[in-house]
């Protein structure tokens, strides 16, 4: 019998988050997804941290499909890999959204996410974020 990995996901359940091996599952996860294939969106998330870095990655809709990849921050990011929207929050307040079913947009009333960029994509992007949420949810 062998051990598993620190950080390595268990039967069902995701991987600490946030880190490169959650972006992973998010990956794996959101790559069921199928949506429109005229959509094109790329989302950066920003856990923002008091003591340390950023730690951000990317949910990239394009050609009909969904997929997640660990970004570097907007101000260490090449020109053409800027997303078009960024959402920004704590630590909790991310882990709430991703693992917990939390509503972003409550979050954002009470300013606890908040975003940048062009808020417009993300009404014109309403179906495939409610395809992204309900694959999270089943899995």
């Amino acid at each position: 019998m062998t051990a598993e990995p620190a950080g390595a996901p268990q039967e069902g359940r995701a991987p600490q988050f946030p880190s490169d091996e959650w972006v992973g599952w998010l990956d794996a996860t959101l790559s069921q997804c199928r949506v429109d294939d005229s959509l094109s969106l790329v989302l950066r998330y920003r856990v923002a941290s008091d003591d340390g870095p950023h730690f951000c990655w990317d949910v990239r809709i394009q050609d009909g499909r969904v997929s997640a990849s660990p970004a570097q921050s907007d101000e260490a990011a090449e020109a053409d890999d800027q997303p078009h929207v960024t959402l920004t929050s704590d630590h909790d307040t991310a882990h709430a959204i991703a693992l917990e079913s939390s509503s972003a947009q409550r979050a954002f009333a009470e300013g606890r996410l908040r975003l940048s960029g062009d808020p417009l994509q993300l009404t014109e992007a309403r179906p495939a974020l409610e395809a992204i949420g309900k694959a999270l949810a089943e899995s």
